[in-house]
């Protein structure tokens, strides 16, 4: 695991309501460069609505974002993500009925300097822009062992294997920092260690995790750091084994189990 003192992003005061429901309450969040950091909490804790406000699903009812040192709070999704953030998401959000390979392409839209009109009249850089999106976007399959089923229909891969494609999408993106919404739901223990792996490359390669998961065993074997979230606030944060023994998170969250 590597490890850097460079932030590269932080939320501060951030709220979000929801008619009288508190989702985040004046919540502080620094996540720094390199790192695989973990967010995690009980159910309703508010970390889904974290990173729905911080990718620009949706906006905060108050405080800011920011990510790299710049402001990036209410920015729509393309443009957060055009800023260097890529996510995946709880439900999957594949083209089911598009190829393996075209889900993957689709990623690397927001890099790519084709519009309509280059398009339509096939110009020469747009040709190869367009080797070079398919070129890269095999290799990303390579990368999660998903070449050998580059042609198959998305819809038609094992749930474990639609799991990845969509995080091969998101890496495609190019970001600078990725934010995985419990990655391990649905798989089993095999399927779960493989990510674990898939998790730690992602982070060799320098890019920055940010990690919401249920799975505990998952969070402690590859986290960096851990923050604990409860009704929207920050309970407790430190290294994995510093937050496995806090009372605080023992009570609400550990406990539970």
């Amino acid at each position: 695991m590597s490890g850097s003192s460079v932030e590269v992003l932080n939320t501060r005061g951030l709220s979000r309501d929801f008619g009288g429901v508190k989702a985040l309450s004046g919540l502080d969040l620094m996540v720094r460069s390199g790192l695989i950091q973990s967010v995690i909490g009980p159910n309703g804790a508010g970390k889904t609505t974290l990173f729905n406000v911080i990718s620009g699903v949706i906006p905060p009812t108050s405080g800011q974002v920011f990510f790299g040192g710049e402001e990036i709070t209410g920015l729509a999704t393309h443009a957060v993500a055009r800023k260097g953030i890529t996510r995946t998401f709880q439900n999957l959000q594949l083209f089911s009925e598009m190829t393996v390979l075209e889900n993957v392409m689709v990623g690397m839209h927001l890099r790519s300097r084709g519009g309509f009109f280059a398009s339509a009249f096939k110009l020469p850089w747009v040709l190869a822009e367009e080797r070079r999106i398919r070129e890269e976007s095999l290799q990303w399959l390579a990368f999660v062992g998903l070449e050998k089923s580059a042609g198959r229909v998305a819809g038609s891969l094992p749930f474990g294997s639609q799991r990845v494609l969509e995080l091969a999408r998101a890496l495609a993106a190019g970001p600078t920092l990725i934010m995985l919404d419990e990655p391990a739901a649905g798989l089993n223990i095999r399927e779960t260690e493989d990510l674990a792996e898939l998790i730690r490359r992602i982070s060799e390669m320098g890019i920055t995790v940010l990690l919401v998961e249920h799975d505990m065993e998952l969070v402690m074997s590859v986290s960096d750091h851990v923050t604990v979230i409860d009704q929207g606030r920050k309970i407790a944060e430190g290294d994995p084994e510093l937050v496995r023994n806090d009372e605080r998170v023992l009570k609400a969250y550990l406990g539970e189990e």
